[in-house]
């Protein structure tokens, strides 16, 4: 992976091309709590967020990482799921989107991580009548972002000399402060 901007797409484009009854896809900044006031959006929505859980270094800038991503499943809706009531089936689809999201990612592996798999799952409060439902998922990832940003280059013009001579204290003029740059 070279950055999580990749992963994200990666992910985005995953919901786009599969769960077509997904309007919007964005990261998650708690947008369903600040409805009044965040940038309006179409639902059902969903929204990513990610965590690391674990980092192994590999060296030359490189690390595997158990990666925790959040999925954020939005939907709005008045219809009721209680027995009788007659739009049942309508409050009801959430539940159909809740487990194809679990499907097009559980099991799964892409461009930019690999075994992917959901272990967490829970509602969220949102003092409104619609639903949002997090899954939580690990997967692993090779982050070489570190490395691909900044490489070390060797700088040239430099001339550096390893000697095993003592260095002898250096006196300032008009001061009577000795320096010493032994280490």
């Amino acid at each position: 992976m070279e950055n999580f901007k990749d992963l994200y797409k990666e992910h985005e484009a995953i919901i786009t091309n599969k769960l077509p009854e997904i309007k919007h896809v964005d990261l998650w900044h708690e947008q369903v709590g600040f409805l009044q006031s965040e940038h309006p959006f179409k639902a059902p929505a969903v929204f990513f967020a990610y965590r690391i859980l674990k980092a192994e270094d590999q060296g030359e800038k490189t690390q595997n990482v158990t990666l925790g991503i959040d999925v954020y499943y939005y939907y709005e809706t008045f219809a009721d799921t209680h027995r009788r009531s007659k739009k049942q089936n309508k409050a009801l689809d959430f539940l159909d989107t809740l487990t194809k999201i679990h499907a097009v990612f559980h099991g799964s592996s892409g461009t930019n991580y690999c075994e992917m798999r959901r272990v967490g799952f829970q509602p969220v409060e949102t003092g409104t009548a619609n639903i949002l439902y997090v899954q939580r998922f690990e997967c692993i990832i090779v982050d070489s972002s570190a490395r691909v940003l900044f490489e070390d280059v060797p700088n040239e013009d430099i001339d550096i000399q390893i000697t095993n001579e003592a260095i002898l204290p250096v006196e300032i003029e008009d001061s009577s402060y000795v320096i010493d740059m032994r280490h």
